[in-house]
């Protein structure tokens, strides 16, 4: 994650001061999943030509004994120091999550999400979400892009680097054009005002973004055209006999989200699709999309940025959305919040939270994913009123 890199200098101090008291407060608990399933999780690649992706899998899983994956490994706590200057120490978490390593799953087949992070992100940045999917009965398939993630560890042990960071010199540039962009979008009367004022996301600092949403969504395409080989046990994993579904969403955060809904309007097997706080690129929109798309934003802005991505993307949705799509507005939420951040102790006096209290963003959100992709994929739920958050229904 990138978000130490916003701070300016006058923040230095508060920084060092957080990172002492970090190293003396035991770590803050992580919220324990509330479904009624054990969780597993795995790690596999899938290849498809040239292209490799490796994937972590959480899973519903039969209860059993095993070793649990750790909340952070000290290879991402490098990556992660090293991206923010900070000590590895500092951000290592090696306690025992609540998914237990190649668990068994649970029988049957389940409905299949995929996820996307943030740019220069990793695919753990949400990994309390995913154990609560998880144990909802979805198997959560996270996705990590080579050379664009901030660190992928294939399968031989080989840790790939992100090879294309954003350009922090001209974070005063890229931030200005996109409050521009954001202000225009959401003030659009029409949908031609919109994707002209979304265009803007796609030139001058931003003009290689739309290729990264298409070699991203390849990433993902490339995971989906797998699925009868993680079915038969061609790719060995403990969910053989676990893939035969068609109930398939994906969602995912930031940039992350920008790539979920190019899928919803790009591939037909996505059968809903969920943005958390992101934009839609222009270059992503097809001729009609049938999918459903659920967009959720904060409402506070994360410095140096003046404002919010709230409510963004609503023209288009007003004009476009297909029966079953929605918007769902945070109160109180930064950008951050829709991440594992969320449950860091003292990043709020950083401004990279929000005012909205952590345990109702978890429980918010989660209640967001879980009724939104229930209604789709299992017909088991419906969205209704979340505390915190203003939900508007197409």
């Amino acid at each position: 994650m990138k978000f130490l890199k916003y701070i300016g200098l006058g923040f230095l101090s508060l920084v060092v001061v957080l990172a002492v008291a970090f190293f003396i407060l035991p770590p803050p608990e992580k919220p324990s999943p509330s479904g009624e399933h054990a969780v597993g999780v795995t790690e596999f690649e899938v290849t498809e030509g040239e292209r490799w992706v490796l994937v972590t899998a959480w899973y519903p899983a039969v209860l059993s004994e095993g070793e649990s994956l750790p909340y952070m490994e000290a290879y991402l706590a490098e990556a992660i120091g090293e991206q923010q200057g900070l000590p590895p120490a500092l951000l290592e978490d090696p306690r025992p999550s609540h998914a237990v390593i190649n668990a068994a799953a649970l029988p049957g087949d389940h409905p299949i999400l995929l996820f996307n992070h943030g740019f220069g992100s990793h695919a753990y940045q949400n990994l309390t979400q995913m154990e609560e999917l998880a144990s909802h009965g979805y198997i959560v398939l996270s996705i990590s892009h080579p050379g664009h993630s901030l660190v992928t560890r294939r399968m031989s042990g080989e840790l790939i680097h992100q090879d294309n960071p954003l350009d922090m010199d001209n974070i005063a540039i890229l931030t200005g054009a996109m409050d521009k962009a954001s202000v225009d979008m959401r003030e659009s009367e029409s949908f031609h005002d919109w994707a002209k004022a979304a265009s803007a996301l796609e030139q001058g600092q931003f003009v290689e973004m739309p290729s990264f949403v298409i070699e991203w969504a390849a990433n993902n395409i490339a995971v989906l055209n797998a699925q009868g080989r993680l079915d038969t046990g061609v790719i060995e994993t403990p969910l053989k006999g676990h893939f035969g579904t068609d109930a398939i969403g994906v969602f995912g955060h930031s940039f992350g989200g920008s790539v979920a809904a190019h899928l919803a309007y790009n591939d037909a097997r996505v059968k809903a699709a969920m943005s958390l706080d992101s934009y839609i690129y222009a270059a992503s929109l097809s001729e009609s999309l049938n999918t459903p798309l659920c967009v959720a934003y904060g409402d506070l802005a994360t410095a140096p940025s003046n404002e919010s991505m709230a409510w963004v993307n609503q023209t288009l949705l007003e004009e476009h959305a297909p029966k079953g799509s929605c918007e769902a507005l945070f109160t109180g939420a930064t950008h951050m919040n829709f991440s594992d951040l969320n449950h860091l102790p003292g990043v709020s006096f950083m401004g990279l939270t929000g005012t909205i209290d952590s345990s109702l963003m978890h429980n918010a959100s989660n209640q967001l994913l879980l009724g939104y992709f229930g209604q789709h994929l299992t017909g088991k739920r419906t969205l209704g009123d979340i505390k915190g958050v203003d939900l508007v229904l197409y």
